[in-house]
């Protein structure tokens, strides 16, 4: 976002907080909402990555390259 619809944005849910709170607090939420939900699954991926590399499958295993020479 450019400067101009984050200062748009955040006049808005201040305008909109003084009608109601909840909708003011609802949307400071869904703004940070993307940014909290990659912060829970960051950790997920990489346990994943590191337990599939564990496995073997990101690569071949040394007697498999043994026998494919």
């Amino acid at each position: 976002m450019n400067k101009f619809t984050i200062v748009l944005f955040w006049s808005a849910t201040i305008l909109l907080g003084f009608v109601n709170p909840l909708i003011s607090v609802a949307l400071v939420v869904v703004y940070y909402l993307p940014k909290i939900i990659q912060d829970v699954c960051d950790p997920c991926s990489d346990v994943l990555e590191e337990s599939l590399g564990d496995i073997g499958i990101k690569s071949y295993s040394d007697d498999v390259m043994e026998d494919m020479k």
